[in-house]
């Protein structure tokens, strides 16, 4: 097998995650309980026992930069096996960022060459999946492919999410469609290339030297459609871009189900759990009133009320009396006596007091967002208190830290968004 680097893309600002992305970098977000969203793609790559990865970093790095350390949680420690955050040169211009996905590999060539990489793997971090990307590789190699993406069929509706491919009877792909609004062709891209790479090389110092937009899908991928090797690797197994609030849930809540395809303990998804201090919180609680249904219940959570379809992080408090529903509660979130929730995803440290409800009422979209939240789910920041007895309705939008002198009363009406007062004012 050739030397292989993978390099995972690790830098967008995840505005489709609104304020879970804020502060935190769209693969650091929570997921699944106890993990990050980029917790799986760098797991397949030690899964598939590739020894050198770097992680490139760019928006709100640092939580991520902390998570992924040196990589020890997946093994990547010693004499052979090496993983790095590369951050951009950035300098004092904005232009020192990295223009561009294809930019931010261009300016890391000196990473791939240090490596000796015959083949590069280029990842993205916000995907939820499990993979052996030898399997990849071979299939690569036997059609001595310049560049090879994994491809996936998919509604029609959702093309407009995607890059998408024509393919032709050998597997090779003849055209390439960057998001399009109509597209005839099924066939979409994961997000997943695997390179050659002198051709890499050589087509990134090209577009390096030209006005595009130095991006992959946009001008890497034509250019080597129409000059090079291209083929398409078929993946008909689990694969989700969680990269809105919609998805996100939606992927989460799929843990719960069996016949979904996403198999955590199968997969051998590692984490970097020593950031949360386990050894502080103890074990989970469960209390004789308490009932627990078709849940995930991390380390440290105490439960006294009922949680139903629900994924808790470590550290989360339910009250006597308190109910959740179809919900996901990160770190340490506490919901007070009696309270109710639906379909509600709370970030850190968020405190529900007593007798509130969340989720309820009648379904109108957000007013300010209407694109991000329209399913009903209501989105709660980091650190928000919520007073006692506040009803707050479907498709709500609460900025983080707000404190209960932020609310303007103790009914919140359905789509409604709401800012810190100091913030709120500035606007």
């Amino acid at each position: 097998m050739p030397n292989v680097v993978a390099m995972i893309l690790s830098g967008g600002a995840g505005s489709r995650l609104s304020i879970l992305a804020q502060r935190r970098a769209k693969p650091a977000v929570p997921f699944g309980g106890i993990y990050r969203i980029i917790d799986f793609t760098i797991s397949n790559v030690a899964y598939s026992a590739i020894p050198y990865v770097g992680v490139l970093t760019q928006y709100k790095p640092y939580s991520l930069m902390d998570h992924i350390g040196t990589g020890e949680a997946w093994g990547f420690i010693g004499r052979r096996r090496c993983a790095r955050i590369l951050p951009p040169y950035t300098g004092e211009e904005d232009s020192d960022w990295y223009a561009g996905t294809a930019d931010a590999i261009y300016q890391n060539l000196s990473f791939l060459a240090r490596f000796r990489a015959d083949i590069v793997l280029v990842l993205s971090g916000d995907h939820v999946y499990h993979m052996d990307y030898n399997d990849m590789i071979r299939f690569h190699l036997k059609n001595r492919a310049d560049l090879t993406i994994a491809m996936q069929e998919v509604r029609s509706s959702e093309s407009v999410r995607f890059g998408m491919a024509d393919v032709n009877e050998q597997g090779r792909i003849c055209r390439f469609y960057e998001k399009p609004k109509e597209c005839k062709t099924n066939i979409a891209s994961l997000g997943i290339y695997v390179f050659t790479r002198d051709i890499l090389v050589k087509r990134l110092r090209e577009d390096a030297a030209s006005s595009s937009t130095h991006d992959f899908g946009k001008n890497i991928i034509p250019k080597m459609i129409a000059e090079d090797r291209v083929y398409c690797y078929l993946f008909n197994d689990y694969w989700r871009d969680v990269g809105t609030i919609q998805a996100y849930r939606d992927s989460n809540m799929e843990i719960l189900d069996p016949g979904s395809g996403i198999n955590l303990g199968k997969w051998g998804v590692r984490t970097n759990s020593a950031l949360r201090e386990p050894h502080e919180r103890g074990p989970a609680k469960i209390l004789s009133r308490a009932a627990v249904s078709k849940s995930i219940v991390s380390t440290g959570c105490i439960i006294e009320g009922e949680v139903t379809h629900s994924i808790l992080s470590p550290g989360v408090r339910i009250r006597k009396g308190a109910r959740v529903q179809d919900s996901i509660l990160m770190d340490n979130v506490e919901v007070g006596e009696g309270a109710f929730l639906q379909n509600t995803i709370l970030d850190k440290n968020v405190r529900v007091e007593a007798g509130c409800e969340i989720g309820t009422g009648e379904g109108r979209s957000n007013a300010e967002f209407p694109s991000l939240l329209s399913s009903g789910i209501t989105l709660i920041g980091k650190g928000v208190i919520i007073p006692a007895q506040t009803r707050i309705g479907k498709n709500c939008l609460f900025y983080p830290e707000l404190t209960p002198a932020d609310f303007p009363s103790r009914e919140i009406p359905s789509g409604t968004t709401l800012y810190k007062q100091s913030i709120a004012q500035s606007l």
